[in-house]
């Protein structure tokens, strides 16, 4: 395979650890069993830290897509041939058409820092194509992703993603994991979507609606749920809640933003 300048990578990490390579793509390939008829994607396959042990595991019949952005990259990867698709570019700007057309399946990825919470978004926002996603991100984006209510890191990121999906840590990850070591620690996530959502989205336009709730409600971290409303599509929803109206955001429970939302119709 070609050689390439690692400075030209976007300033990635590269993974570098057995162990925790190992353990991605266990937990890769326990998705993959458990959805046979799904393909497996892999954004930023890097220089094949998960790549290659997927491919010496993967049956040879799988098919199996890889995004990636960075030119030199690409050309690293465009001579394997177990790849059925290479997705050149950044995975953000690739359609929802496009996506759409490459069917079921299941993603893993060692997610750039700088695009983690979007990508994971996008993702999410697709969860009759995908049932299970093995991620790494930043630790402080993962621990918002499976945060608890009344805890720190609760906010609208965490409920927006758990309407519809189960988030578990499988491990963490320490800087000298990398090279080269981030200034930060990493976690490993695990995403199975729920067979119900908490909330029902059955269109973009209920989607928006959920995600105007959550960010008004979490505008002002420190204030009430009634000092956020104010003045919002929300106050009357609130009043016919009853929803305590004390209650900051992070404080509810799940029964409280399905009320919420119930109250909104």
């Amino acid at each position: 395979m070609k050689t390439f300048d690692k400075r030209k990578a976007f300033g990635q990490h590269f993974l570098c650890d057995d162990h925790i390579i190992n353990g991605i793509v266990d937990a890769a390939l326990v998705a993959v069993d458990q959805n046979p008829d799904h393909a497996l994607l892999e954004i930023g396959p890097g220089r094949g830290a998960i790549t290659r042990p997927l491919l010496t595991r993967l049956p040879i019949e799988k098919t199996f897509y890889v995004a990636e952005r960075d030119r030199v990259l690409i050309e690293f990867w465009k001579p394997e041939s177990r790849i059925t698709k290479l997705l050149e570019g950044d995975f953000l700007d690739h359609s929802e058409e496009m996506l759409q057309s490459l069917g079921k399946m299941v993603v893993v990825s060692n997610l750039p820092y700088s695009a983690g919470t979007a990508i994971v978004v996008k993702l999410c926002e697709m969860p009759t194509q995908i049932p299970e996603m093995v991620l790494m991100f930043q630790a402080e984006v993962a621990k918002r992703l499976y945060a608890e209510a009344s805890t720190p890191d609760r906010g609208s990121l965490s409920l927006y993603i758990q309407n519809e999906w189960d988030v578990k840590r499988l491990f963490v990850v320490k800087p000298e994991a990398f090279d080269p070591p981030p200034k930060v620690m990493s976690e490993v996530v695990l995403l199975k979507r729920r067979k119900e959502p908490f909330i029902a989205l059955p269109d973009q336009a209920a989607r928006a609606k959920w995600n105007n709730l959550l960010k008004t409600s979490f505008q002002h971290r420190r204030k009430m749920l009634r000092v956020n409303f104010n003045g919002t599509q929300w106050k009357n929803a609130l009043e016919k809640s009853g929803v305590e109206p004390t209650l900051r955001a992070e404080a509810l429970a799940w029964k409280d933003w399905i009320a919420l939302w119930q109250s909104s119709h």
